[in-house]
């Protein structure tokens, strides 16, 4: 159930990471100007398909996501019950953050194939320039059309080009961007929930007249609202502080430059703009993303209590 869920929010959401991507990979706005823009004339150059690029190669990081999962709840209990940290917030972010690099084991290798397909068919402009494109060349000349499919060329291209090591190209940078993006996520998550529900329990008490005594005694009816809100707020805020880092991040991998000249030449053309371009429909695919996600999630955590347990659970 879990598993189907997530494969659907995927691909609901598909589209916004594709063309976030090419935003962020263009020089200033050479090609699109903001995210209405980009899709009106990918669908009316490149057909709808072309918003659906690498989506496939994107699958096995549902697995990661049940990595990360684990991890997390893991990292989580022992924050708890070793080291006595009792503020949700704190815990969440602190283990979030742990937890982070080892989905990105998963996670790199398959966005880096992905986001190679998601610029195939304009590598001079969204992949640097016209120095910069190996691996786009290595797909044009390898006499493979028609005989396999894109995603394996892509993969085919980029072992050839750098190695085993192409699939780990700015790993670092990942790391930089998704622990600091999960950390602001749950803090945020659990700070928007604790003010949801101070909100409840003063509704419960202006309805009945009593103040409630314990979490269970809050009234729960808009506790779903309450997460998916929740969700939505964190993931806004996690795009927003971490845009510089994803510049940075798929930059890295998608020009192959170092990480000295991806900064000179992000401050040379994109000044300020590293901390909006793309930003629109990384928003969007967040705040869905994130919202659906923290709703099955809690989901699952909630039909997994024991019975007598269920009264000491604070959502």
């Amino acid at each position: 159930m879990a598993l189907c869920s997530s494969w659907t929010i995927r691909c609901m959401l598909y589209p916004m990471s594709v063309v976030k991507s090419r935003l962020q990979l263009q020089r200033q706005n050479n090609e699109y100007n903001g995210m209405r823009d980009a899709f009106v004339k990918i669908i009316k150059h490149e057909g709808i398909g072309a918003l659906y690029k690498g989506f496939w190669m994107t699958l096995p990081q549902l697995s990661a996501s049940f990595l990360y999962s684990s991890a997390y709840e893991r990292v989580r209990d022992l924050l708890q019950t070793h080291l006595h940290i009792t503020n949700h917030s704190v815990v969440s972010a602190l283990a979030g953050g742990i937890a982070s690099p080892c989905a990105q084991l998963i996670f790199v290798p398959t966005d880096i194939v992905a986001q190679h397909m998601m610029v195939h068919n304009n590598p001079a402009a969204f992949g640097g320039g016209k120095k910069n494109i190996p691996v786009a060349d290595a797909i044009r000349k390898d006499g493979l059309e028609g005989k396999r499919t894109l995603g394996l060329r892509v993969i085919r291209a980029v072992y050839k080009v750098d190695g085993i090591s192409g699939f780990y190209r700015g790993f670092l940078s990942a790391i930089m961007l998704y622990i600091p993006s999960t950390m602001v996520f749950w803090s945020t998550y659990y700070n928007s929930l604790s003010v949801f529900r101070m909100i409840r329990e003063k509704v419960t008490e202006l309805e009945y007249g009593v103040k409630p005594m314990s979490p269970s005694e809050v009234d729960d009816r808009n506790l779903f609202l309450d997460q998916a809100i929740s969700g939505s707020i964190g993931g806004v805020a996690s795009a927003m502080v971490t845009n510089p880092l994803e510049m940075l991040r798929i930059r890295l991998q998608v020009h192959r430059t170092t990480y000295r000249e991806t900064i000179v030449r992000l401050w040379k053309y994109e000044k300020a703009q590293v901390f909006t371009k793309g930003l629109a429909p990384r928003m969007v695919n967040n705040a869905l993303y994130s919202s659906l996600v923290m709703l099955a999630y809690e989901s699952v955590k909630r039909f997994s209590v024991l019975p007598e347990f269920k009264h000491k659970i604070v959502w």
